[in-house]
């Protein structure tokens, strides 16, 4: 069986996954088998010139949720649309650990809003 079974097709859904590296997003995003969205970092929503089009356009395309790590409206603002996408059944996916880790070391799970810690 493959990973993938496990996931509903339809209704609400939660994928956890270890954040370990950059291309996590894209491979759990492209091998689920409905539309996931994730909670992204404002970075990847600002660049300038083609590059940062480009990511802007990628990232907006799969359905990434933008949030701004450093303002506390922000942040609650980007857990107020995952909160519509899970309530409408769609699927979230999440990384407890709140960021991508550096080293490939599992980080410590975060709780509550980025920024507010």
């Amino acid at each position: 069986m493959h990973c993938r079974d496990n996931v509903p097709r339809h209704g609400l859904v939660v994928l956890a996954g270890n954040h370990l590296s950059f291309i996590d997003s894209i491979v759990i995003a492209l091998s689920a088998p409905r539309p996931l969205h994730f909670l992204d970092k404002d970075e990847y929503f600002t660049g300038t010139g083609p590059r940062g089009a480009l990511t802007r356009c990628f990232f907006t395309a799969f359905g990434r949720i933008r949030v701004d790590r450093r303002a506390h409206r922000s942040a609650q603002a980007s857990l107020d649309a995952a909160e519509r996408i899970l309530t409408s059944d769609r699927a979230f996916g999440v990384y407890p650990e709140g960021t991508r880790s550096l080293d490939g070391r599992l980080c410590r799970g975060r709780t509550g809003v980025p920024g507010s810690r």
